[in-house]
């Protein structure tokens, strides 16, 4: 039998347990009291960037007398034991923030799982989620396997970054008081345009179109082609993009440069028609009008709803709504922009979620 037989007889959990051996090293920290992020974005999912980037700049602004230490998640493996070694009672475990709670990303849940299981003595808060679950058996099994997890922990603090998800979280854990469910918008709305880095333009031309081609899209291709036909019909240059650049173990300046970059390109335009969450929350620190469609789950749509109903510069559509596109193009186009130093939600929104780390 050769090697890559051999190989494929080895279960995925212990590849992984032997990679995390093999590669294990140190990780210097600082020596007073220290704030992990755990999971930050080193890929090119630029929403989950901004999720690092806005995590890190509201820990820094909350927890004055803290460092706050980036735990890159293509690193997670390497350096945990290192951290549990050196870890303190006085020391915060967060986990990153975002849209990959549940099943639909399982390698980004067991990565959660695992760094809740090894910070038994620390307070541990998962920044705002949104939970993605279906009536499958598969998505049944994440659940539990969640809930089995998070409840074995005597004191961790779970928000949740729109209703739906705070609401199944309360029933998953109804029978758990150290599991403290909490409510709070999307982390990347607590920051502005300015703190994360971009500049203005000297004057927005052109509608960009970000929309996803992924498994969580939720368009037809008829109703991708009604969208072309209505930007086309509008005499503007248009653009493709997406808020997903590739690449992975990206160093820190590099992911920088691609969230910059992106709302400086957003910034530059006069529309956004975009079905991705983050290209609605970047488009709105940016100061643009946007006009935003469903994905294929809640979080879109709820986060809207919750956090951002009556917003000048937005509008959201539903899918039997696209037909009538044309009419809130021209209505969107006429609008100016904002300015890059404004919040879409009040500050005061993530009181909580200020409680739960504060409170050592």
């Amino acid at each position: 039998m050769n090697i890559a037989a051999i190989k494929k007889l080895i279960p995925l959990r212990l590849k992984k347990h032997l990679a995390a051996y093999m590669g294990a090293r140190g990780l210097p920290l600082p020596t007073g009291k220290r704030c992990f992020i755990f999971l930050a974005a080193d890929y090119g999912n630029i929403g989950d960037i901004a999720i690092s980037h806005a995590q890190k700049q509201y820990l820094q602004r909350v927890l004055t007398d803290y460092d706050v230490v980036s735990v890159a998640i293509s690193q997670t493996r390497f350096v945990l034991n290192s951290i549990k070694q050196q870890i303190k009672e006085t020391d915060i475990v967060t986990i990153i923030g975002g849209g990959n709670m549940g099943g639909t990303y399982p390698d980004i849940e067991e990565l959660r799982q695992l760094v809740i299981k090894s910070f038994p003595a620390n307070r541990i808060v998962c920044f705002p989620q949104t939970l993605d679950w279906n009536d499958s058996i598969q998505s049944k099994r994440a659940l539990q396997r969640i809930v089995k997890v998070y409840a074995k922990h005597p004191d961790i603090h779970v928000f949740a970054r729109e209703s739906i998800t705070a609401a199944k979280l309360i029933e998953l854990f109804a029978e758990y008081s150290n599991v403290h469910i909490g409510l709070v918008p999307d982390i990347v709305m607590s920051a502005n345009a300015t703190v994360l880095g971009t500049t203005d333009c000297l004057a927005p031309s052109g509608i960009l179109r970000c929309l996803r081609d992924d498994k969580e899209a939720a368009l037809s291709a008829e109703q991708y082609a009604m969208i072309d036909k209505a930007l086309a019909d509008t005499g503007y240059q248009i653009e493709k993009t997406d808020t997903h650049a590739g690449g992975s173990q990206l160093d820190e300046a590099h992911c920088t440069k691609l969230l910059t970059d992106k709302l400086s390109q957003f910034r530059a335009a006069k529309l956004v028609v975009t079905d991705r969450l983050h290209g609605m929350i970047l488009c709105l620190l940016s100061g643009t009008p946007c006009l935003v469609l469903p994905n294929s789950n809640h979080k879109i749509r709820q986060t809207q709803l919750d956090w951002l109903g009556g917003h000048p510069r937005l509008v959201f559509l539903e899918l039997e709504e696209i037909a009538d596109i044309a009419t809130f193009i021209d209505s969107l186009l006429s609008l100016p922009h904002g300015t890059m130093d404004e919040s879409p939600v009040d500050i005061a929104e993530y009181d909580d979620l200020k409680k739960a780390l504060v409170a050592i």
